[in-house]
């Protein structure tokens, strides 16, 4: 079946091209004299019409799909439930099927089972007619994109999409930056999801974030350096009594922004250095990230169970003066601290005064999280590629983002301008802000989406981003570089498969021997010994991996 389809397609994208051509022809003959004109054989003539025909066809082709009674169903995880069980309760999926017509039946997998679940569901050849990703993003497809097409999982959408996802196709032109178009295609060129797009770089959302409060009683200014990080972790501990002034994240390294890692150049895992591709858990750098950790929580200054700490012992110990300092998202800490202590954020910390640095958690243009892709199942393709095309209109975006206008917003009448695209811009409801059933993080996942086939307003559309978290978030954006991040790569088959395999026992391994190195169960002295086991564990493998598909995606 998908093979048959796939011709389908073929002979569809190849008509259009001719059309096209046909007509551009046309267009380029329209300055002509009209004796040049009616000079023309007939038989140059009669193939122009059809052109013109065959094109007014194709063009007519979106408008005369109708949609209403499509039945569709969306296999989607949801990794934040909140008091939303399923997308059937969120109330602007049930309006986004009231508009288009279209009955939606949606597949959730159970949270924390989500890629057993997928992979299970491929092996028994059940496939529902979409897949969405979750935010586990393109990772999800292990082997990359191009297998899942090869084994007729998913379908290429390149010429579906020219076809009944105009706005989507426009939105990949006109709104993403040349350099990032790259990112809706795999190595071998094929057009595979609907992807949330973003009209801008969304700010970081991770990084340092200390009690202002605290600052301020002190008369500390904003730390840059380790060393006056160092000074106002020890004030909190001698003049506020902070038993644990510190929370490090659970692996004693920060995943997001290798934040403290990056004052020494090197990234929290996979980055690259002019082209190269280098792992930084075992470059020599990092024994000195993990030699001033470990002084750190010998003088006390990290607390001693970080290993252990969920959002709500991190919660509590922030707002009961356990704590002073976290790296965690502005919004979410934010929350916790209302009515307890504004926040503010450090400068990313650094070796020495003036240096910048060249890694942070970067949101592109594309996102692969809660991407949406077609399976050969579907049995109307067409329907499903116009129905994801409608987080690209207005109509739609504006739905996804702010949820149903007159319940959760109102127009303000004003607009805000990117790429020479003008959008409107909303004031939330109580219904939203102020809604004493639903706080606000439940509120965004129940009456509004906060990620998926659609142009995403993270900035204006985020009713959790007060503008003190805008202007942390705004902060850690600007004031650090990406020039070691590595952009949205994929590994192919052959090595999507043996990378997981040596990727889960380096994370086993180094996750133990990080957390022994910081606690002082494990001397220093044995960092050569755990370098050297990180290699026979193929860490030089993984690396060899990461390089083949930068390459491959520089070469798009």
């Amino acid at each position: 079946m998908g093979f048959n389809r796939k011709k389908s397609w073929l002979k569809k994208g190849l008509a259009l091209m001719t059309s096209l051509t046909l007509l551009m022809g046309t267009i380029g003959c329209g300055g002509q004299t009209e004796e040049t004109t009616s000079s023309k054989a007939p038989e140059e003539t009669k193939k122009e019409e059809s052109g013109q025909e065959t094109a007014a066809s194709s063009g007519n082709a979106f408008e005369e799909l109708s949609l209403e009674g499509v039945e569709l169903t969306i296999w989607a995880p949801i990794y934040w439930v909140g008091k939303t069980m399923t997308y059937d309760d969120n109330e602007a999926w049930q309006k986004v099927q009231e508009e288009t017509g279209v009955k939606l039946t949606f597949i959730h997998p159970p949270a924390g089972e989500e890629t057993e679940q997928f992979n299970l569901m491929i092996a028994s050849d059940s496939l529902p007619d979409i897949i969405c990703t979750g935010w586990g993003g393109d990772g999800l497809f292990i082997g990359g994109r191009d297998k899942y097409v090869e084994d007729e999982i998913i379908i290429p959408l390149d010429d579906l999409i020219d076809t009944y996802a105009p706005d989507y196709k426009e939105v990949i032109e006109k709104v993403v930056v040349k350099e990032q178009q790259k990112d809706f295609y795999t190595d071998n060129g094929n057009l595979t999801a609907f992807y949330a797009i973003s009209p801008y770089e969304e700010w970081c959302y991770n990084g340092i974030l200390i009690r202002q409060d605290w600052m301020e009683e002190l008369g500390l200014e904003r730390p840059y350096t380790m060393e006056q990080y160092e000074n106002v972790l020890t004030q909190f501990k001698e003049k506020k009594g902070a038993q644990s002034p510190l929370i490090l994240p659970k692996t004693g390294i920060d995943g997001f922004s290798g934040v403290f890692m990056t004052a020494w150049g090197i990234g929290p895992g996979f980055y690259q250095e002019n082209g190269t591709v280098k792992y930084g858990p075992v470059q020599s750098e990092f024994k000195e990230y993990l030699k001033l950790m470990n002084d750190w929580y010998e003088k006390g200054l990290i607390d001693k169970d970080f290993s252990t700490r969920d959002d709500d012992a991190m919660k509590r110990m922030m707002t009961t003066g356990v704590s002073g300092m976290i790296m965690h998202s502005p919004d979410t800490v934010g929350s916790w601290m209302n009515g307890v202590s504004p926040i503010m954020t450090g400068g990313y910390p650094v070796l020495e005064e003036g240096q910048r640095v060249n890694y942070r958690l970067t949101n592109y243009q594309v996102r692969p999280q809660f991407s949406y892709s077609i399976t050969t199942a579907c049995k109307n393709p067409e329907a499903a590629v116009k129905f994801l095309n409608y987080g690209y209109t207005k109509e739609g975006y504006m739905l996804y983002n702010y949820g149903i206008e007159g319940e959760t917003y109102n127009l303000t009448g004003e607009t805000v301008t990117y790429n020479g695209i003008e959008y409107p811009l909303v004031e939330y409801t109580d219904k939203m802000l102020n809604n004493p059933d639903y706080p606000v993080l439940d509120a965004i996942l129940t009456f509004k989406t906060h990620m998926g086939p659609f142009i995403r307003f993270e900035h204006e559309g985020n009713p959790a981003l007060d503008m003190q978290n805008a202007e942390i978030r705004k902060a850690l954006t600007e004031e650090a570089d990406t020039g070691l991040n590595i952009p949205m790569t994929t590994l192919n088959a052959e090595e999507g498969k043996e990378y997981a395999r040596i990727m889960n026992q380096i994370q086993t391994y180094q996750d133990t021997a990080v957390l022994q190195f910081i606690m002082g169960t494990k001397s220093l002295d044995e960092f050569d010994s755990y370098v050297s086991d990180m290699k026979k564990l193929e860490i030089e493998t993984a690396i060899s991996y990461q390089q083949a598909a930068l390459e491959r995606y520089n070469n798009r």
